[in-house]
């Protein structure tokens, strides 16, 4: 079960980091993060932001790949947040594949217009 974020006492440093994070693409893969460039775009100093990408890391709302300064939002958090998009993912997968009938197959009808625009010669100016 996922918990909410309000139960977990993030701070606002926290909070941002972790929005900034999601803003920035790291939901949709792993980024490489410049804790300076998060400072600066937060307000906040070098070492809050080291703070929060620690105590994300340690929630597990981001995820740290091999290397130290790669990290990933949690999709199972964000999707806990919210549930209306991760519903819809749901239905996408498990609907069925779109498939062509006959007609999709057959060349596109032109109307008698296009037929004509393309006889014509037209000389070049």
């Amino acid at each position: 079960m996922a918990h909410p974020v309000y139960t977990l006492n993030l701070t606002a440093a926290q909070r941002c980091t972790l929005e900034w994070l999601t803003c920035n693409g790291a939901l949709y893969a792993p980024m490489e993060v410049d804790p300076k460039e998060i400072a600066e775009d937060c307000g906040n100093s070098m070492s809050t932001v080291y703070d929060a990408l620690a105590r994300l890391t340690a929630l597990r709302l981001i995820q740290r790949t091999g290397e130290a300064s790669i990290y990933r939002v949690n999709p199972r958090f964000f999707f806990a947040q919210n549930p209306e998009v991760a519903q819809l993912v749901l239905d996408a997968l498990q609907a069925p594949d779109v498939e062509p009938d006959e007609r999709a197959h057959q060349p596109r009808r032109t109307s008698p217009v296009t037929v004509r625009r393309r006889r014509q010669v037209r000389p070049v100016s």
